[in-house]
């Protein structure tokens, strides 16, 4: 069972964008591109998802951040993201509460 942690960017990107712009942050590469199971793959078994807002809906832009290995670990793995994406982007990213 996976454990989630989960992300918010307050921008306008569609989900290949989105997945594009988090695979160069990573130096990693989007695994499905085109489809809509896209995700970039991380060691460990990570996976990083992004669920983009429905028709109509404003943002947030919702980064999933997918661990096999426990909650604490899925939560680690989405600050480093954070920590990184705060770094190589513009994005405001922050932590959903719980």
């Amino acid at each position: 069972m996976d454990h989630v942690a989960t992300l918010v960017a307050d921008i306008h990107a569609t989900k290949p964008e989105a997945l594009g712009i988090i695979a160069a942050a990573l130096d990693a590469t989007v695994q499905g591109a085109h489809t809509a199971s896209a995700f970039v793959a991380l060691p460990h078994g990570v996976r990083v998802e992004v669920e983009i807002p429905k028709f109509g809906e404003a943002p947030p832009l919702a980064i999933d951040v997918h661990d096999p290995r426990g909650e604490a670990e899925a939560r680690s793995s989405a600050q480093s993201l954070l920590e990184l994406l705060t770094e190589a982007t513009a994005w405001p990213v922050h932590h959903l509460h719980d």
